[in-house]
């Protein structure tokens, strides 16, 4: 998508050349000026919107994620409940969010992978935004939490 997204502002860019170049070089009539007066309006709107959606696109530089299970399955369903983010919700799980998701599991698990990918099963099926910590006896119902909201 990065990619995608940087090829549309560097066509920005070239368009914004030729434009000025036009604009230079055209000789146009007053009447024609005024017309185009207009269009370069709407272009710079286009312009800002398009630099204030980059900051969402390429917010800041990702950090490295560190994850406290190296184990086949885990990282398996821990790239489920990133898919189940994205699909369901829509949440598209940047590195920050993604590290303090990684450390909230292994404290509520207590470092157990069986639990930990039994709270992301259990969050799943919810269909829940977050996970929590499951009343081994009835999951049926999560705890309240909230010092951690949504990861």
């Amino acid at each position: 998508m990065i990619n995608h997204w940087n090829e549309i502002c560097t066509r920005i860019l070239l368009a914004e050349e030729m434009l000025q170049e036009f604009i230079e070089t055209a000789g146009l009539s007053t009447l024609q000026v005024k017309k185009l007066q207009k269009f370069t309006k709407e272009w710079n709107q286009f312009k800002k919107l398009a630099e204030q959606f980059d900051k969402f696109v390429t917010p800041v530089d990702p950090i490295k994620v560190e994850s406290w299970c190296d184990q086949e399955d885990f990282r398996y369903m821990w790239r489920m409940w990133k898919e189940y983010l994205a699909e369901q919700h829509g949440i598209l799980m940047r590195s920050r969010m993604e590290q303090a998701s990684l450390d909230y599991l292994n404290e509520i698990s207590e470092g157990n992978v069986d639990k930990a990918i039994s709270y992301i099963r259990f969050a799943m099926k919810g269909p829940y935004r977050s996970f929590f910590k499951v009343d081994e006896q009835s999951k049926s119902q999560p705890e309240k939490v909230t010092e951690h909201a949504e990861y």
